[in-house]
């Protein structure tokens, strides 16, 4: 019996080590490989590095979504409704993981402060849009999104809000 149990625990203590390699490191923290650049250069896409637009688009070829700023013309974050529209991207205001939330220029748009209530209108797109990457849907509606350079300090954080819209690009 006892060398059973131990193949058992065996077994189940490799699914367990599989089923962790298997999560992306990007659900946890940041693992954009541009994080410490500190040029104005352009990123493999066509995105300036460490600005929403790179990252959204780094992380959507982690998923084989790849998009490419110079064929496809995605330009600012506040282009992206439009250019996704024009290529035929589903746009919707229901949040899916893997979709890319987008705001136009000065668009706001709640998200949740301390504790479990909304603050409204706190986040302030600028004049450029911005575009954040969806990691995880609530059942209220809103999302969890990873983003770059939400708040002007091109550095990664995450934030949960309620997006004006989500492009579902290579979702479908």
């Amino acid at each position: 019996m006892r060398p059973v149990r131990r193949l058992l625990v065996l077994v189940l203590s490799v699914l367990a080590v599989l089923a962790l390699a298997a999560v992306p490191a990007s659900a946890a923290s940041d693992d954009y490989p541009w994080r410490t650049d500190t040029t104005w250069t352009s990123d493999s896409y066509g995105f300036t590095k460490r600005q929403c637009t790179s990252f959204v688009a780094w992380r959507l070829a982690q998923r084989r979504a790849p998009i490419k700023n110079a064929t496809q013309g995605w330009g600012n974050a506040r282009n992206w409704d439009d250019t996704a529209h024009r290529l035929g991207i589903v746009r919707s205001p229901r949040p899916k993981v893997g979709a890319v939330a987008q705001w136009n220029s000065y668009e706001t748009s709640p998200f949740y402060g301390s504790g479990s209530s909304w603050a409204n209108g706190t986040m302030k797109a600028g004049s450029l849009g911005h575009v954040a990457y969806v990691q995880v849907v609530h059942a209220d509606g809103s999302a969890t999104v990873s983003q770059y350079n939400a708040n002007g300090s091109r550095t990664y954080s995450t934030l949960r809000v309620r997006a004006p819209r989500y492009l579902y690009v290579g979702l479908g």
